[in-house]
């Protein structure tokens, strides 16, 4: 049988082991050690752990002493605790310090300890695997994030790209849809064959219709050629609809058939051509709503709806900004060939805090245009200010005290984590609090501090 996983099982008492090891062996790759100093000697021999079980009574170096080196080589490594003396420990104490996975006493079912390993080697698994969806997106698709929301989003384009599904792409303008759309196309079995990109904006009917579908010379004015459109260039790839609550309603009607049909012809030809398709679609407008005033038709809607993919507004995954602040950087100065310049942490911190109305897009826009402008190497504050027109600190007055206070804790912590590269233990020092403190605090506010 396949193992699931790799387990560090840590305990004093050899019966113990023994009993666990047959426990466990048959679904995991199991590793045991009698001290905790064996086990800190494991833990640098085995780099692909995905849990550890600690008793805590254990002599020389104890289990809470042990998992806190343990936290120090690999933070994200679950630890259960397992003890024969439940009632000599507290397990609030526990969890604030130690904040382990779990903590199992030893006179409890099996059973019990058997969820738990299950548990945490799934949730380990999921973040491990969630971090190289991280990577990917970086260096095949250009997308930049490490946010829960974009993560996501990483995962539903992992799950539908490699489907037929239609997908419908939803959020503000500057997210970056067009960017999920090629991660999708790529991810797919047509990756091979074309993408055609189509922005339905505020263009003339009769214009879109030829654009999508074709005509034939002398069709209509100005036809002086015969011309395809986008589903027969995409025919056997993806075609991407941009800005879909664009298409008025006729053309929205002739979408609808190619959709149900898979057939259409170009305008002025009675031919009928067949065409293979996959369709994504995007929207910043509220379709519902459209369908309701009655400028978008329902029955279109459920064809594009399939697999729903919502955009976060960059004010909503500020801990992303300098990630992205540094990818836009380093490519723009790639392009230009003189040399890095580099945002000093008052400028990095404004930008953290500005709310960034046009999302990606505008950041990357203010980031290129910076280093452009800028004469020197090291960008400033002060030129942030005067580009954006913002000097900080300001209050927007939306929420109540409760929403303001943990607004203003995030961005503080996301601001620290940035200027110490992330570093929980140094951000920690700057804001003058307690480590594991602070690390709950960020686990609260559901902030990727990208360790």
């Amino acid at each position: 049988m396949a193992k699931t996983g790799k387990i560090l099982i840590v305990d004093d008492d050899p019966l113990v082991l023994e009993a666990l090891f047959e426990i466990f062996t048959d679904d995991y790759e199991v590793i045991l050690a009698d001290s905790g100093k064996e086990a800190l000697k494991l833990l640098d021999r085995h780099g692909d752990l995905d849990t550890v079980v600690l008793d805590i009574r254990m002599a020389r170096m104890d289990g809470l002493e042990t998992a806190c080196k343990i936290r120090d080589v690999n933070p994200g490594l679950p630890v259960i605790f397992h003890t024969g003396y439940p009632g000599d420990y507290s397990e609030r104490e526990i969890d604030s310090d130690h904040k382990p996975f779990d903590y199992v006493g030893k006179n409890e079912r099996p059973s019990r300890l058997q969820r738990s390993v299950r548990n945490a080697v799934y949730m380990h698994r999921l973040e491990a695997h969630s971090s190289d969806l991280v990577e990917l997106a970086r260096r095949q698709h250009g997308m930049v994030g490490r946010s829960r929301l974009m993560r996501e989003v990483y995962q539903t384009i992992e799950k539908v790209g490699p489907t037929d599904n239609k997908v419908m792409i939803l959020g503000p303008t500057g997210t970056g849809k067009e960017l999920v759309a090629r991660a999708i196309h790529r991810s797919s079995r047509r990756a091979k064959r074309r993408l055609a990109v189509f922005n339905c904006n505020h263009k003339a009917p009769d214009l879109v219709e030829s654009e999508l579908f074709g005509h034939l010379r002398g069709s209509f004015t100005g036809a002086v050629s015969d011309s395809i459109g986008m589903f027969e260039y995409a025919d056997g790839g993806t075609l991407f609809l941009d800005e879909i609550g664009n298409l008025d309603i006729t053309t929205q009607g002739k979408l609808l058939r190619v959709l149900e049909t898979g057939e259409m012809h170009r305008i002025g030809s009675p031919e009928i051509i067949r065409v293979d398709v996959r369709l994504i679609c995007a929207a910043n407008t509220d379709l519902e709503k459209m369908i309701e005033e009655k400028t978008f038709r329902q029955d279109l809607y459920y064809r594009l709806k399939g697999i729903r993919i919502m955009l976060p507004a960059l004010s909503e995954r500020r801990e992303d900004i300098p990630d992205l602040i540094d990818f836009f950087t380093e490519n723009y100065c790639r392009k230009r060939d003189d040399g890095i310049k580099v945002f000093e942490p008052g400028a990095r911190d404004l930008m953290i805090e500005y709310s960034w109305p046009g999302n990606v897009r505008q950041l990357q826009d203010t980031v290129q245009s910076l280093i452009d402008l800028s004469l020197s190497h090291l960008i400033t504050r002060k030129e942030v200010e005067q580009y954006l027109s913002y000097a900080g600190a300001e209050q927007n007055g939306q929420g109540g005290l409760a929403d303001r206070i943990r607004e203003f804790k995030k961005l503080t912590i996301i601001q620290a984590l940035a200027r110490n590269s992330g570093n929980v233990s140094a951000a920690a020092r700057e804001l003058k609090v307690d480590a594991s403190n602070l690390s709950k605090i960020i686990k609260d506010l559901d902030i990727n501090s990208g360790n």
